[in-house]
């Protein structure tokens, strides 16, 4: 068998790739960045599931302290963030029913699943840092966001529960 005979017009299209194949580059490259920028803006890092190292104390004093704190008036409910994604907040009140001014309380909120095991677990602060804190006898309103709560998450309120404190010095 002969070899197919090129004429001139195949020799051509051979050595210019033409409009189309340069408009399939152009496509790919756009496609590609678009992607990019999609995972780059919109997904964050996965979370862990395991709880984020609190940065208060929760030493022997703060412990026998946490007793003291009194957590209530739960409330759960969810809002669009301007992504458009699902975002569930956890509020309620904390009391200083002891008798110390609180500086700042972080605590851990754990949400389950339909067994009963944790699906979700993180350490946020109750009361922020601040420098006249919660006095005794005074209670402060909480509102914590979350916006990757996972499917696998009972629907049921979360464990809330106190992690880490900043005791006011005793003035004696």
């Amino acid at each position: 068998m002969e070899p197919p005979v090129l004429n001139d017009t195949t020799k051509l299209q051979q050595e210019n790739p033409g409009p189309a194949r340069r408009l399939f580059l152009i496509s790919f490259v756009v496609i590609l960045a678009a992607i990019s920028a999609y995972f780059l803006l919109f997904k964050s890092p996965s979370r862990p599931t395991a709880s984020k190292t609190s940065q208060l104390l929760f030493g022997p004093q703060e412990q026998a302290y946490a007793p003291s704190l009194r957590l209530g008036n739960f409330a759960m409910k969810q809002a669009e963030n301007f992504l458009n994604q699902q975002v569930k907040i956890v509020e309620g009140d904390v009391l200083n029913a002891g008798n110390r001014t609180l500086l700042a309380v972080d605590a851990t909120i754990e949400f389950r699943d339909s067994m009963n095991q944790i699906a979700l677990k993180e350490t946020r602060p109750l009361v922020p840092p601040s420098p006249d804190g919660l006095k005794p006898g005074q209670a402060a309103h909480f509102e914590i966001s979350f916006d990757h709560v996972p499917n696998s998450w009972n629907y049921q309120m979360p464990r809330v529960t106190v992690s880490g404190l900043k005791l006011a010095e005793d003035k004696k």
